[in-house]
């Protein structure tokens, strides 16, 4: 390679954002406290079979007889290439497959200094919440906390996990959570949000009691489905930019349900996180649900507060993707109205192609905003304690 064509091809690596920028506060790691939490960072397997030993005998030939059995993403107009081709280790056989741990260290916890990140599962995986099986459905998500406990949980006290449960059947769900809540590791149970029923429903209130029981957020990914249901209320998009934009409606929808049903005032401990939906929707939720309140409230009277608090001290956004305003004060206004200071987690979207990394996702920020959306709102959400703490900024 000429000279000239290495500069070139550095500029162009520069641009992708292949390797940070230098930026005060992630050039060292203090001593002291966290500082980086990211929650949602995607693992995967690379073959369905490397889930056979963690099935039962019977699962498993029925998954070497009929495959995963796992509906689509809804609709035929997702990509398949959704990772990010300018990070892709050498060593790895298939150009679009960057999930394993070695990589995930290299690029993401060693490169940005990642004190702790949140593991959120394969996002095609959520599908599980479609199945019409549901102890087809159980074994699968079991088989895979298992395989995510042995390849990953085990061997980097930096990564932690999020229980993934199916909805298909709460009570297989709560057994779940039972399971595996002794955990160290465990800091939260992850739960698709495109599921057949709205979260405030009462089917699923066994789920958030298990919950609630062992101190465990709920950090829901956008994804699921369900047999015949529609990414919109009126239909199928035709294209994949519509079906990004379906993902405020149905945040708004799984927010407005946990609040109107009365699941915090049932729960008053338990934390809902809302993650790969944007932010901006629940500015104007708010706004709107406090309006209705004041007007038909007493269609709810368990309802003793505006709903606008509850959404302040219950439910919690991920910054991935990030909204863009055209002017930079125009951010500083959402995080305003968002009050991002209690609601805002960070989250990269790793490995993916529009992931977000920590120094270029938001402006500059006052020193306690900084700290409250990049360490502080995840740390009091999740379950992560002392010891963990302890034992990566040592």
């Amino acid at each position: 390679m000429t000279q000239t064509a290495d500069k070139l091809e550095q500029i162009h690596i520069g641009k992708k954002g292949a390797a940070p920028i230098a930026a005060p506060g992630w050039t060292g790691k203090p001593a002291d406290r966290v500082k980086l939490v990211d929650c949602d960072v995607h693992h995967n397997f690379h073959d369905p079979h490397q889930l056979l030993p963690y099935l039962p005998k019977f699962y498993q030939e029925h998954l070497l007889d009929q495959g995963l059995h796992l509906p689509g993403a809804g609709y035929a107009n997702t990509p398949f290439r959704r990772t990010r081709p300018d990070i892709k280790d050498p060593a790895l056989q298939e150009r679009d497959f960057n999930f394993s741990l070695e990589f995930t260290q290299k690029e993401l916890l060693d490169r940005w200094n990642i004190d702790f990140a949140l593991l959120t599962g394969p996002p095609v995986f959520l599908a599980v919440a479609g199945l019409p099986d549901p102890d087809w459905a159980a074994a699968l998500v079991t088989a895979f906390n298992d395989w995510t406990i042995e390849h990953w949980l085990d061997k980097d006290p930096r990564v932690v996990n999020a229980i993934l449960v199916a909805p298909n059947d709460p009570a297989l769900a709560v057994k779940e959570i039972h399971r595996l809540a002794h955990r160290k590791d465990t800091a939260a149970v992850m739960m698709p949000m495109q599921t057949p029923d709205l979260f405030g429903k009462r089917r699923y209130h066994p789920i958030w009691e298990a919950c609630a029981e062992h101190d465990l957020p709920v950090v829901s990914h956008i994804g699921g489905g369900s047999p015949g249901s529609t990414l919109t209320p009126v239909g199928f998009p035709s294209y994949y930019m519509e079906n990004r934009m379906t993902r405020p409606s149905v945040a708004s929808a799984q927010a407005a349900s946990l609040i109107v049903e009365g699941v915090f005032e049932k729960f008053p401990n338990f934390k809902v996180a809302l993650i790969e939906v944007q932010q901006m929707w629940a500015v104007p939720l708010m706004w709107h649900m406090d309006t209705d309140w004041k007007a038909i409230g007493d269609q709810t009277p368990w309802l003793k507060r505006p709903p606008s608090e509850y959404f302040r001290e219950h439910i919690r956004i991920g910054s991935q993707p990030m909204h863009e305003p055209p002017r930079t004060e125009q951010v500083y206004q959402m995080l305003e109205m968002l009050h991002a200071d209690e609601t805002l987690i960070f989250c990269t979207d790793f490995p993916h192609f529009d992931w977000n990394d920590p120094v270029t996702v938001l402006p500059k920020l006052d020193e306690r905003m900084h700290r409250r959306i990049f360490a502080e709102n995840a740390l009091d959400m999740l379950r992560i304690t002392d010891d963990m703490i302890e034992a990566v900024v040592a």
